[in-house]
């Protein structure tokens, strides 16, 4: 809806809040993303997109295979990360996840990533301000289809984005549990697990967390309808999908109204003891890491 008639899109702007784990020594900073939407050929001509859902799992997937050290590299003096991968290894993962998609679908979400432009600008102390700006995947380097045709196995290659390799570099990148992102079905859903992951570190189930309908709305930018209650309403879907799948034990929400208006709704959210083992095994590895940092 948001195409003009020649299938081009705006920039796309939204502000947000980043607190670097672990929160009690952190700072909170404000954020302004952009996204330059990718233009790429299609059967109706060339059309811009936006990165969605099938694109942030098809980039988690790459992440995962970067995982596996016989297709990553991590280049520890340029602080970039490499990984190697073919369209049959993200097709096969996808299936294995219950979320298939066709070879087409997956090299056109390979486009957009490599040609949405993402920019973040930091506010620091004072009037400063730190940019970043890069592709979501760099340098891809691909495979023809006739090449593809003959080997589907045929491997390509991409740089993952910077910050991820200055994360590695630092040994910050959290541990969180791939197998239940993936199953999430939601955007949703799948942003507060890696909110929860990321922020969460004192996990128990006497040490509930709170976070407010406000909160979640302006950090995760996925909450577009026009009525604040069917927003409501799509959050909790999400929220009782991370119960189903033992994320969550229960939540609470408090709901702020000025009169018959809702203003805010206060969540309280109890993990279940699958999540809370976990964040102690990330918490455990986050320690060993930064010791051996220390010991450089």
């Amino acid at each position: 809806m948001l195409r003009d008639d020649n299938g081009r899109l705006p920039v796309h702007k939204h502000d947000f809040h980043y607190h670097p784990a672990p929160k009690g020594d952190n700072p909170t900073f404000k954020c302004t993303m952009s996204l330059q939407p990718a233009n790429i050929e299609t059967e109706h001509g060339r059309q811009d997109f936006f990165p969605s859902a099938d694109e942030e799992l098809v980039e988690e997937i790459i992440k995962k295979i970067f995982s596996d050290q016989h297709y990553g590299l991590h280049d520890v003096t340029n602080k970039e990360s490499w990984v190697r991968f073919s369209l049959n290894m993200i097709r096969k993962e996808l299936k294995a996840r219950g979320k298939t998609r066709s070879i087409q679908e997956i090299k056109q979400s390979l486009e957009i990533l490599t040609r949405t432009v993402l920019e973040v600008e930091i506010e620091g102390q004072g009037n400063r301000k730190t940019a970043y700006t890069a592709p979501i995947l760099n340098d891809m380097t691909r495979v023809k289809r006739s090449d593809w045709l003959e080997d589907p196995d045929a491997m390509w290659t991409a740089r993952l984005p910077a910050l991820l390799s200055h994360a590695i570099n630092n040994l910050t990148y959290r541990q969180f549990n791939y197998r239940v992102l993936m199953q999430l079905s939601s955007p949703m859903a799948r942003w507060l697990h890696k909110r929860l992951s990321h922020e969460y570190t004192n996990a128990s189930i006497t040490t509930p967390y709170q976070i407010l309908f406000s909160t979640i709305s302006r950090d995760s930018g996925l909450l577009h309808h026009n009525r604040t209650s069917s927003n409501i309403q799509t959050l909790e879907r999400a929220l009782a999908e991370l119960v189903e799948q033992e994320v969550l034990h229960f939540y609470k929400a408090e709901k702020r109204n000025a009169g018959r208006t809702i203003t805010d709704v206060l969540y309280t959210l109890t993990p279940h003891s699958n999540f809370v083992t976990e964040m102690k095994a990330a918490n455990a590895r986050a320690r060993d890491a930064r010791t051996k940092l220390a010991q450089r």
